[in-house]
């Protein structure tokens, strides 16, 4: 737990509202509604590579991430049909900006292949839609089952990254966590993570997902995640048993409502329960999150 205390501390530079980052997934269908195939995903992926964005993943001869000359990124969520954007660190008065411009982007090449946004946060239907586009996430079906894990392929969810001080950071996620009504009142996909968590072939805690919302300082926080088995390829761990814990990894697997991470010097809330609507939207989202941050 050392370990953990001091990631989430040692040389921690930033302050609060310091940076601010977005991860938007969109869902993509035909004309009729119905989801794209992994064709169409990868002519989208593979016209944005002809047009300035930059092949940073592959899995074969697939597509699975591209990056531009800033830092921003696109990939794959769990659906074959499900892209996400993922912005560079930027501040409050400009990610959406850039948000949209790479959505923006993205809907161009989506309609030159017959594709359009569906702009919800949860995609009806039976089908399985679910792709694995690294070997992260094939070992995640090898642990949860197929069942389990593919309705998550049909969610799209909008999440915001906030740099907070040390000082700050734990006072900071209480207060989302005081506020959670707000989010969860427009956040219908939370009975789709609960399925999975209780349908999942891993038996995962069920406080894996959503979390603990009050925490008495970053010890406490720490204390609360190791509770939580690590994932090591297909097996669950304890975390006292796993020697060389992969942090960020560890971290990505706990699926908090509000949780702390770090990039280089900088700690970070990630506030997750916030659904994919229409992209005018996303204003009133990021403000409710700054409001709540601001006290």
């Amino acid at each position: 737990m050392k370990r953990l205390v001091e990631y989430f501390s040692d040389g921690i530079t930033s302050q609060t509202l310091q940076t601010v980052g977005a991860e938007i997934e969109t869902q993509f269908v035909y004309m009729d509604g119905n989801a794209i195939q992994t064709q169409t995903s990868q002519n989208i992926l593979g016209d944005l590579a002809k047009n300035g964005w930059k092949v940073s993943g592959r899995k074969g001869e697939m597509i699975t991430a591209l990056t531009d000359h800033i830092g921003n990124m696109i990939y794959y969520e769990l659906g074959r049909h499900n892209i996400e954007v993922a912005t560079a660190a930027s501040t409050a008065d400009k990610v959406l900006a850039i948000v949209q411009n790479c959505l923006d982007q993205i809907y161009n090449s989506a309609r030159r292949f017959g594709a359009k946004p569906y702009f919800a946060p949860i995609l009806n239907g039976n089908e399985d839609l679910l792709v694995i586009p690294d070997d992260r996430d094939a070992g995640w079906l090898d642990l949860d089952g197929r069942s389990a894990l593919a309705p998550l392929a049909r969610t799209s969810s909008v999440q915001f990254t906030v740099a907070v001080s040390t000082d700050s950071a734990i006072q900071i996620v209480n207060r989302l966590g005081q506020n959670i009504v707000k989010f969860l009142d427009d956040y219908p996909q939370d009975s789709v993570w609960r399925q999975y968590i209780a349908e999942s072939s891993a038996e995962y805690l069920a406080n894996r997902y959503s979390g603990p919302l009050v925490f008495d300082s970053i010890d406490n926080y720490c204390r609360q995640l190791t509770v939580h088995n690590v994932v090591l390829g297909t097996k669950l761990v304890p975390f006292a048993s796993s020697d060389s814990l992969d942090i960020p990894l560890y971290l990505r697997s706990i699926w908090w409502h509000f949780r702390l991470k770090r990039y280089n010097n900088a700690l970070c809330v990630e506030v997750r329960p916030m659904a994919r609507r229409k992209d005018n939207q996303f204003q009133r989202q990021l403000q409710m999150v700054l409001d709540i941050i601001c006290g």
